[in-house]
């Protein structure tokens, strides 16, 4: 049988954005950081050939949805009665992974490379059942695990180095794949989004909810309800180009 609701549920993850993104889907939810994205052990071959194939030719470490079971399994590791969701999203461009910067000058240089140009975000996800269940997915150490891949690909409008440098300076670049965010001053920079919205910031909640679902959690609100409740409570209205929650 899929996974009680009577499990909690965690979230692994130290985002505020997708603590919030959660919420509106009217789940209950805990969350607790994990550090295992910045010390990657090898994984099993058997889980490696059941992640979602890659849109991108990207070296297996840098696939998001292994990056989100290392984060799901060493919070599932002290917590083995939750159902964990944990998530990492990259930004990915002429084949390369474009990260957190390091510094203003590389966040510069990577929103430089991508102005004027479309790129590819990837969002893994992946959902740790406390027992091997009765649904889809992978049967790994005794714990059943659902993964998912979603990607976007976003385009941004020309930009001259004032209006780089001067988005930089807002100080929200350091903490961000690709150096920028779409929920905040980083909207300015883009000229249109495929596919979905709420990927670009970082929990594709279609999926999650799919995911919760498969696991036999109830999802109180609709994914596109909770979409547009968040836009709402950020002071935004829908995107003006066409996109999916």
């Amino acid at each position: 049988m899929p996974a009680s609701s009577s499990h909690p549920l965690i979230l692994a993850s130290a985002s505020p954005r997708r603590r919030e993104l959660l919420a509106y889907l009217g789940v209950e939810y805990t969350c607790l950081a994990s550090p295992a994205e910045d010390h990657p052990a090898p994984a099993p071959a058997d889980l490696v050939a059941a992640l979602p194939p890659l849109p991108e030719l990207l070296p297996i470490d840098a696939h998001p949805t292994l990056v989100a079971w290392r984060k799901a399994a060493d919070i599932g590791r002290r917590h083995p009665d939750a159902i964990v969701l944990a998530a990492d999203t990259e930004v990915v461009i002429d084949g390369m992974v474009l990260g957190k910067p390091r510094d203003e000058d590389h966040a510069c240089a990577m929103i430089r490379r991508l102005a004027g140009r479309a790129h590819t975000v990837l969002t893994g996800l992946c959902l740790l059942l406390p027992q091997a269940a009765d649904c889809s997915g992978v049967v790994y150490a005794g714990r059943q695990i659902l993964f998912d891949l979603v990607a976007s690909r976003v385009r941004f409008r020309a930009l001259n180095d004032d209006e780089i440098t001067a988005y930089v300076a807002l100080g929200e670049s350091l903490d961000k794949a690709g150096g920028y965010g779409l929920q905040s001053g980083g909207a300015a920079l883009i000229d249109s989004i495929e596919g979905s919205y709420t990927n670009v910031v970082g929990l594709p909640l279609p999926a999650v909810a799919r995911l919760l679902r498969a696991a036999g959690m109830e999802v109180p609100v609709e994914p596109v309800e909770a979409y547009l409740r968040w836009l709402r409570s950020q002071g935004k209205e829908p995107a003006p180009w066409p996109t999916q929650p």
